[in-house]
């Protein structure tokens, strides 16, 4: 059956692409590790591009006007993996769709929102963190209240529970309850 044949490790791993810069530069570098290496082929999903890809994604929340540079980067390490044959363009895709997809699941609830007209995040004056619910079409709760204590008339609230603190002094049933209140000894220098 296929698939369920032992491991043929005699075939030997390739530098593939990488062998011209050996051969360039006149050094031993990558044909030995390669030839030596146990991983002959290249995995499925790239790490390559799931790497670049998640660094720019995160690059370019970070610095939104940078985008074009990392999205350049993340092509050009496409391009590499691919002319020096190292990865397949469905190892690319696969590693980039992985990335893209946990990055944009930890975007949406940790890292911190963008602000408009801020290059950079140590420019901003708060910070909210996780999508914007009004995106989604909700509403924010503070959107129709007042600094005012009106929304408290008729709830079970200090007025009409009658447990607010003392206002006059002579009305005070606080006297020597509190750890702030004198004590015998204070009132009696």
């Amino acid at each position: 059956m296929y698939g369920l044949a032992p491991a043929n490790y005699s075939i030997h791993g390739s530098p593939a692409g990488l062998a011209a810069i050996d051969k360039l530069f006149g050094i031993a570098l990558y044909t030995p590790t390669f030839t030596g290496s146990p991983m002959v082929f290249g995995a499925f999903p790239s790490l390559h591009a799931g790497s670049a890809v998640m660094e720019a994604l995160f690059m370019s929340h970070v610095f939104p006007r940078l985008t074009p540079l990392f999205a350049a980067y993340t092509l050009w390490l496409w391009w590499a993996t691919m002319y020096l044959s190292h990865h397949y363009a469905v190892d690319l895709v696969g590693g980039s769709l992985l990335s893209g997809v946990i990055f944009h699941i930890v975007k949406s609830k940790f890292l911190p929102r963008q602000q408009p007209n801020k290059f950079l995040r140590w420019d901003y004056d708060f910070v909210e963190v996780g999508d914007d619910p009004a995106e989604k079409g909700y509403v924010s709760i503070e959107s129709g209240t007042e600094d005012t204590d009106d929304w408290t008339v008729g709830s079970s609230s200090s007025v009409s529970s009658d447990s607010r603190s003392p206002i006059d002094e002579s009305d005070s049933c606080w006297e020597g309850a509190t750890l702030a209140s004198h004590s015998d000894p204070e009132a009696q220098r």
